[in-house]
């Protein structure tokens, strides 16, 4: 009856009313795919002019993608912020209970007859539509000219700022692009010869384990950067994991040892607890570690000196590794539980006062998690009483790939002169003499018209360049330079976006590396280049 009531205008507001409160909701919104505009628009009827529309139309567009999405929006104005939970039917029309305590039995009941009142409002709409095109008609052609102006001028307005929405998501793109960069570079110069001094048998195994640390640290301080900075890109699924099979309990060990190393504050004991007999998954690396790193580092801030962080893993089935990060520390509040993974989310504000962060960790995790096939949940019976994080994930069997040596020194190869691009002082003096060390005769180019200049004027095997030059780029460079015989590139640059390393490629070179390089991985790929020459 209420459903029947909803298609009828003159009902339709209490009918709002009633199936909201049906649902434990305070408001109701339904809204309708304007197939010519490309966006989901209000139904005839209901509030037209919602605030903050950059929020609704991030939680529209999941709703879509997911079928089912929850989070907060304002409505009706700025300054009240609702729960809000969605339903997507196939045909692209949305359901959003606002507000009030949501009772889901009822909210999908309403969501399943979304089709069928959706296909009514459209009706409702074309009616209009047609009535409104049939007064056009029957207006002189003055009046008709006026309505089709007005009509041009919204439908340009509407243009305009669907243009202006794409520049300024542009500008952020190119923002968080820079910033990167500027973040990156520091570390490049600590990473080189970090790396570079822990492969040196003329160092005591002391001094080369106290290397490796630094060396793991950097890079971890690396992988943060990129996810602090991508968290939109890793929420909408951008990002691309570099799989292969690698070993859970190892990759534990390596974040635990990461983190006892910290000196910074005191912590609690940390035990390991790792008695699952399949332990290797099919993941990133890097990025599953960063999970990891995440959780334990999570559980370390949370509790005291006095209490413990106990790591432990297990195999529920067969098929599937469970990973249990449990500390003793200060337990969650109930109500804070289910938007625990919320981006920017710690709770108590005094939590932010008292231990710092973000509050992105979390958040990150979870989507990494997700994007591996896994799930990742909490636990707390409360407030002090500690709290436990599972994270699961399907096992493979071990092979060879699981096990990776540590990359052997390479030989000076066939590629003798090299032309360093490189406007970083402190980088470039350490990879000059790492280059020369191994044997390569090295010029340097601070910019751009230097490299060009030398790299017409003498004749090089190799062209390492960084990207961002005072006058200019990396890729002008080798442009430049690629039309000499035998010239290849390596780009090694801050820069380290999908369109960045697409760009590289375009203008001729064989590698992109993202600083901070391990000093291994440029040698690597300095080896490959004079093999496939050799070849």
């Amino acid at each position: 009856m209420l459903v029947a009531a909803l298609t009828q205008p003159a009902n339709r507001r209490t009918a709002v009313r009633a199936l909201a409160e049906h649902a434990g909701a305070e408001e109701l919104l339904i809204l309708i795919p304007d197939r010519e505009l490309g966006v989901l628009l209000p139904a005839p009827g209901f509030q037209q002019t919602l605030s903050d529309p950059k929020r609704w139309r991030q939680f529209l567009d999941r709703c879509v993608e997911k079928m089912f999405y929850q989070g907060e929006l304002s409505f009706p104005t700025a300054e009240t912020i609702m729960s809000a939970t969605g339903f997507a039917a196939d045909g692209g029309s949305v359901v959003v209970f606002l507000g009030g305590e949501h009772r889901m039995d009822e909210a999908i009941d309403i969501s399943l007859l979304l089709p069928i009142v959706a296909a009514a409002f459209e009706g409702e709409r074309l009616a209009a539509v047609h009535e409104a095109k049939t007064a056009v008609a029957k207006q002189t052609a003055t009046q008709a000219k006026l309505l089709a102006d007005s009509l041009d001028k919204a439908r340009n307005e509407l243009r305009q700022t669907l243009a202006e929405a794409r520049r300024a998501n542009a500008a952020k793109d190119r923002f968080l692009a820079v910033l990167s960069h500027e973040l990156r570079t520091p570390l490049n110069p600590v990473l080189l010869a970090a790396s570079a001094m822990e492969t040196d048998p003329n160092l005591p195994a002391e001094i080369r384990a106290d290397i490796s640390m630094i060396r793991r640290n950097v890079e971890l301080e690396a992988k943060l950067i990129d996810d602090l900075l991508d968290l939109t890109r890793i929420a909408n699924g951008k990002v691309q994991l570099q799989r292969k099979v690698v070993d859970a309990h190892e990759l534990l060990r390596e974040a635990t040892t990461v983190i006892q190393a910290d000196p910074s504050s005191a912590q609690p004991e940390i035990r390991l607890d790792l008695v699952a007999t399949s332990h290797c998954i099919d993941g990133d690396a890097a990025r599953i570690q960063q999970v990891f790193w995440n959780l334990i580092r999570n559980a370390v801030k949370f509790t005291s000196a006095e209490g413990c962080v106990t790591v432990r893993t297990n195999n529920p089935s067969s098929d599937k590794l469970r990973i249990e990060v449990i500390d003793s520390g200060i337990g969650i509040a109930p109500e804070v539980l289910p938007k625990i993974f919320n981006a920017f989310e710690q709770g108590d504000p005094e939590i932010n006062q008292t231990f710092g962060g973000l509050g992105l960790g979390l958040a990150i995790s979870n989507a990494l998690v997700e994007m591996h096939g896994g799930t990742l949940r909490a636990e707390s019976a409360g407030l002090g009483k500690g709290a436990s994080f599972i994270f699961e994930l399907p096992v493979v069997e071990r092979g060879a790939e699981a096990l990776e040596p540590a990359p052997a020194l390479l030989g000076a190869s066939n590629l003798r002169r090299i032309l360093l691009v490189e406007d970083h002082a402190t980088t470039a003096a350490l990879m000059v003499r790492l280059l020369r060390k191994r044997g390569h005769e090295v010029v340097l180019a601070h910019t751009k018209a230097e490299a060009i200049a030398f790299g017409l004027g003498q004749k090089f095997d190799l062209v390492i360049s960084d990207l961002g030059l005072p006058d200019g780029n990396g890729y002008e460079v080798m442009e430049a330079l690629r039309s000499n015989p035998g010239v290849v590139g390596i780009a090694l640059t801050g820069y380290g976006m999908e369109a960045d390393v697409a760009s590289s490629v375009k203008a001729g070179f064989q590698f992109h590396l993202t600083k901070p390089v391990d000093a291994q991985k440029l040698y690597q790929a300095i080896e490959q280049i004079a093999t496939a020459r050799r070849a």
